[in-house]
């Protein structure tokens, strides 16, 4: 017992380090790709014709929508980060406490 209550400042800075690591078990992994700005936005000729404002229009609207499917992406891998964060540390908890937890 004196052996657990005298690792329990060594277990906090631990579990940082656990956060830091990549897990032993291979976890699913999440990419997310930014889009890039269209170029046409910065294409001083872009606003002078009609056409090219129509075109410049829809690589705007395809920009807006890969763009917020990057941030849902984002959002997911978030989530699906805390919670491997979660079961990482509840797991480390749990050995250090001297179970067998798998």
């Amino acid at each position: 017992m004196l052996l657990r209550k005298t690792l329990a400042p060594v277990a906090a800075l631990l579990v940082l380090a656990v956060a830091a690591q990549s897990p032993a078990r291979a976890e699913t992994t999440i990419i997310c790709t930014k889009p890039g700005v269209p170029l046409c936005m910065s294409d001083t000729t872009t606003f002078v014709s009609a056409d090219k404002m129509a075109a410049c229009q829809f690589e705007v609207k395809e920009y807006v929508d890969k763009t917020m499917d990057y941030l849902r992406c984002l959002n997911e891998e978030n989530t699906s980060t805390g919670q491997e964060l979660t079961r990482n540390v509840e797991r480390f908890n749990c050995r250090l406490s001297g179970r067998n937890c798998g």
